[in-house]
């Protein structure tokens, strides 16, 4: 024929191919897709959407929200061949990554101990990243784990482990970070310290006891005196007394870290002194004997102190105990040792002296000694005898005649007769001392009518009888 023949050959479809496009968009975002597929006739298409028919077009668009993420399924279907050919696609929608939070292993970060942070968010994550100081951690106390959302932290410092962290999520689209978060590192209490004051005061004065010691947070104190507790705060005042006397202990504590501190300090509190007064070993004091004074007196006495006439004692014959609280004088004289004596009681804050101590030496007698007077008299004139022998107190005098006793005063006299003849024996004693000493005289009386050659004779003989002593005459008409 003139005319050709036109052979139809149904054919296809050959493979079904989706037009490269992205796999990952975020809400909002156009999204074309199309499928191809060589065919005769052309081939019919249809979409599924996770096996869902959406479209039978080889193109259709769609405006991608979180419901448009899935598999999208291309069909391509020939009617004259039966034939049909797929392919598929996997589209991700993206939606926006909320703020994460950073939250911690324990709720307290101590020093010296291991802590862990971990990035809290939800969303489609991709991808962790931890910035500490604004940039990224490094170092060999610092861990992360494999998917890099927990950061730990070894061995915590106070200084070096403050922060602040952050930690940042990621996906395709989008990212976002949390809020700074510093690290609240708890450590101490470091050395307690008690803030320097002195450690002795007078009572009545207004003394405050401070304790420090570095912690975080700050520590809890508690005082104790003496072992018992006193006071629950850093610092607190007395008004000092003689009870508040003795050792006072600071407790710092930090119940975080549960470690514990103490500082120690020993106040001393004194009252003034009373005056101290002088007591001695005997009620008398004597001449060539030992004699000892005691300073007598109360109170917080760390020191007693002797003077005489002034000054500190001094020489072989002064002796002083071993607390310096009694002096004892060896083989008192009347000269050296008449003071006056004063003691002295002191501690730190006071001192006393009592009032000044004359000692009061007793001696003698001395030599008894009969104050000249003759030793021949007349009948009826008055005859004085006077005794005198230095001693302290002044001795007792006793006179004897011919042994007897006659009168008990240094001085006494008589109205002279011929009984008055005789020896008169002076007795000079110390009842304190009891030393005794003595002294006699030889008295001769004669009648007023001897002849002058008698009296002439007794003129004579009588210096001679003075000094003998060994007879008496009596001359009698």
């Amino acid at each position: 024929s003139q005319y050709g023949i036109l052979l139809f050959l149904p054919d296809g479809p050959d493979i079904a191919t989706i037009v490269h496009s992205a796999n990952e968009y975020p809400p909002g975002a156009n999204i074309t897709l199309s499928c191809v597929a060589d065919s005769n006739p052309a081939a019919q298409f249809t979409w599924l959407h996770n096996g869902q028919p959406v479209s039978n077009s080889a193109t259709f668009s769609i405006i991608a929200s979180l419901s448009d993420a899935g598999t999208y399924t291309c069909t391509a279907s020939n009617s004259f061949t039966g034939l049909t050919h797929t392919a598929t696609k996997n589209i991700i929608i993206y939606a926006p990554v909320s703020k994460p939070t950073i939250v911690t292993s324990n709720i307290t970060a101590v020093e010296t101990k291991d802590f862990s942070l971990t990035c809290q968010a939800t969303g489609q994550i991709h991808t962790y990243q931890w910035f500490i100081n604004g940039v990224a951690p490094a170092g060999s106390r610092i861990q992360l784990s494999p998917d890099k959302r927990t950061l730990t932290l070894s061995r915590l410092t106070r200084r070096d482990n403050k922060g602040p962290y952050e930690c940042e999520i990621r996906n395709q689209f989008y990212s976002n970070r949390s809020d700074p978060f510093t690290l609240d590192v708890a450590y101490g209490p470091d050395i307690a310290t008690i803030d320097h004051i002195s450690d002795q005061f007078t009572t009545g004065i207004n003394v405050t006891l401070s304790c420090v010691a570095d912690s975080n947070p700050p520590a809890q104190f508690t005082w104790l005196q003496n072992g018992k507790s006193v006071n629950n705060s850093a610092s607190f005042s007395i008004i000092t007394s003689l009870n508040h006397i003795g050792n006072y202990t600071c407790i710092a504590t930090n119940s975080f870290t549960g470690l514990t501190r103490t500082a120690n300090k020993t106040l001393m509190i004194y009252a003034p002194l009373s005056k101290p007064t002088i007591v001695t070993s005997n009620n008398t004091a004597v001449e060539t004997k030992d004699f000892s004074m005691t300073c007598n007196a109360t109170g917080q006495i760390h020191a007693y102190q002797w003077f005489i006439n002034g000054v500190a004692p001094d020489g072989r014959r002064i002796q002083l105990s071993p607390d310096r609280r009694t002096l004892t004088l060896s083989s008192l004289t009347r000269f050296d040792n008449k003071g006056p004596f004063v003691c002295e009681i002191e501690n730190p804050l006071f001192r006393n002296r009592s009032d000044p101590f004359p000692l009061n030496v007793t001696y003698g007698p001395d030599i008894a000694t009969i104050v000249r007077s003759a030793g021949v008299y007349p009948t009826g004139v008055n005859i004085t005898l006077s005794c005198v022998a230095d001693s302290n107190p002044p001795a007792q005098f006793t006179w004897l005649q011919n042994g007897q006793s006659v009168s008990n005063s240094a001085i006494f006299s008589v109205i002279s007769s011929l009984n008055h003849a005789g020896t008169y024996t002076c007795i000079a004693s110390n009842s304190f001392t009891g030393m005794t000493r003595t002294a006699t005289k030889n008295i001769i009386i004669y009648g007023e009518y001897l002849d002058w050659a008698t009296n002439f004779v007794l003129g004579f003989l009588f210096p001679w009888y003075e000094r003998n002593r060994h007879k008496i005459f009596c001359l009698v008409p």
